[in-house]
């Protein structure tokens, strides 16, 4: 029933002996609507234009088209590197132009950008550099946030997470359309823009008269016809509206809403210090007895782990009594079972960190007792593990995901570390974390495992007469950076007809001369120092083949 209504007073019954009305009864009148308001839309927000705006925005445009034509199909090589220093040389030069100074805080973001990037000149890390390669993206987009000053704390800290999510996708794509109409206010209002304009509209409208006296001078000249027809076909109607010129498009749109967002601050306050702070303080919900309780349990056994570890192993038999092969599978057994338990005492302490409840100072000092106490067993986890993969190592080699796994280890082991360093001392804890992880991802980019795995497969045959460790199923994918060990060993055996290894050898280096080529066309972008090398040793061995026994 609306409320705007206006009633009368009802007649009361004469039986209960009120006083009767005698005024003629009033109906209910509804009250006169309010009028229509209208409200206009909020007016979207201006994208102010200068002409370094406008160079900037074509020059995403190369860069797009270069990423897409040079780095993308194929093999990652020196593309990478040089796609990198024109992006960085971009930004740079669009922060000087600003009339902005570089922030110290960024060379080092700068310095590791150009490392991840120059490891796919070197070396040809097989999967390791499509990893790298999303590595090299994350820490481009931080160093532009670095560059301009956009982060939230001015510096690497506990909101490295919000970031990222505001620099990888808010701020490119708020700022998608930017690209356009960047463009179109810089060549609308400049004398360049207008100047282009006219040549093109003028170019447009003589066509039929270029094409009639190309046409009579290829009749007199044979020679500028092919030249013509070769132009032709190198600004073609196809050439022009290409996968990769059109692509080259949303490439260049993200790159510019990226840089033209943290020049301009546009959306980079969608994730701020202060709101994060309130959702984490509407998240912690977690009752400390509760966390006590799971990680009393929790410590308790691991103490009884490693009492009956120390019993069994005291127990195993030494010496001659136990084979290689037992050694192995002692080394074996297990080693996945504690990597994922580390990871789990890594999740516990990442949730307690988010959800515990603990503003009381017995509570904190309860929560240092237990953090440091599971941090101390889990070091130990790893230690036990480690011990295990290196003994695997030794009596079975080494292979790719041996290496990687004793990696993994062993940043589990600096972050626990840490961690640990950080209950007795103010430490940055999420800067030097995100910095170990930083180096040491670095490291085993460099590290060349594929060439190590075919040379530890070589030395193993050498030294321990290990034919099976020189096998075309396990070093298939590591013979283009092995090739040279592959190559010297295959010389050495080629001597010996009967070698059980030298059938496999030439198949080894028949694949890798199939991938050595540098990527698709032998273009530039795709040249690797690896491959390269690889490349001359193949087809010197090919040279040595008799025909029959090439493919």
């Amino acid at each position: 029933m609306n409320d705007n209504r206006i009633y009368a007073d009802v007649p009361a019954p004469a039986s209960l002996g009120a006083p009767q009305n005698t005024q003629p009864p009033v109906y209910p009148v509804s009250a006169p609507a309010e009028p229509y308001r209208f409200t206009p839309p909020k007016p979207r927000e201006a994208v102010p234009a200068v002409p370094l705006d406008g160079g900037i925005a074509l020059a995403c445009y190369a860069a797009g088209w270069c990423f897409l034509r040079l780095v993308w199909p194929g093999y990652l090589g020196l593309g990478m590197l040089l796609f990198t220093a024109a992006f960085a040389g971009m930004a740079l030069f669009y922060r000087h132009g600003a009339g902005q100074p570089v922030p110290r805080g960024s060379y080092g973001w700068l310095l590791m950008m150009l490392l991840s990037a120059g490891s796919f000149v070197v070396l040809d890390n097989g999967l390791l550099s499509w990893l790298n390669l999303l590595f090299l993206m994350v820490a481009a987009v931080y160093w532009v946030a670095a560059l301009f000053g956009t982060r939230m704390e001015g510096q690497l800290g506990e909101r490295l997470g919000g970031d990222l999510a505001n620099h990888l996708f808010v701020v490119p794509f708020q700022n998608f359309g930017c690209f356009a109409a960047v463009l179109r206010s810089t060549l609308s209002r400049t004398r360049l823009g207008k100047n282009v304009g006219i040549g093109l509209l003028s170019l447009l409208c003589s066509f039929p008269l270029l094409w009639f006296v190309c046409r009579e001078l290829s009749a007199v000249t044979a020679g500028f016809g092919v030249a013509l027809e070769q132009l032709g076909q190198l600004v073609s109607i196809r050439s022009i509206f290409s996968a990769t010129t059109l692509l080259a498009v949303p490439t260049a749109c993200y790159l510019f809403g990226l840089l033209y967002g943290c020049r301009r601050r546009r959306y980079t306050g969608t994730f701020t210090q202060e709101g994060l702070e309130a959702a984490a303080r509407r998240r912690r919900f977690l009752p400390p007895v509760a966390a006590y309780t799971l990680l009393t349990v929790l410590c308790l056994i691991y103490v009884l782990f490693f009492v009956i570890g120390a019993a069994e192993l005291v127990s195993l038999p030494h010496g001659g009594e136990m084979t290689p092969y037992d050694y192995s599978q002692f080394a074996r057994k297990g080693f996945f079972e504690l990597c994922r338990v580390s990871v789990v005492n890594l999740l516990v302490l990442w949730a307690l960190r988010l959800f515990l409840n603990n503003d009381s100072q017995r509570s904190t000092a309860a929560t240092r007792i237990f953090h440091s106490l599971l941090c101390c067993q889990t070091l130990l986890l790893i230690a036990l593990a480690l011990c295990k993969m290196g003994l695997y190592i030794r009596f079975c080699g080494i292979t790719w995901l041996r290496v990687c796994t004793t990696w993994f280890m062993l940043l589990l082991a600096v972050v626990f570390g840490l961690s640990l360093l950080a209950q007795f001392r103010p430490i940055p804890l999420a800067r030097w974390t995100a910095a170990a992880f930083c180096v040491l991802f670095l490291l085993l980019c460099w590290l060349d495992v594929d060439g190590l795995v075919v040379k530890n497969a070589v030395w193993r045959y050498r030294q321990l007469g290990d034919a099976g460790a020189i096998s075309y199923g396990a070093l298939v994918e590591h013979s283009v950076a092995g090739a040279p060990a592959i190559y010297q060993l295959w010389r050495e055996e080629k001597e010996t007809p009967d070698s059980p290894v030298l059938p496999v050898l030439e198949e080894l280096l028949k694949t890798a001369a199939r991938f050595a080529d540098g990527g698709v066309g032998n273009s530039l972008g795709h040249f690797n120092l690896q491959r390269a090398r690889a490349g001359r040793l193949c087809q010197d061995f090919l040279s040595q083949l008799p025909p029959e026994r090439l493919w």
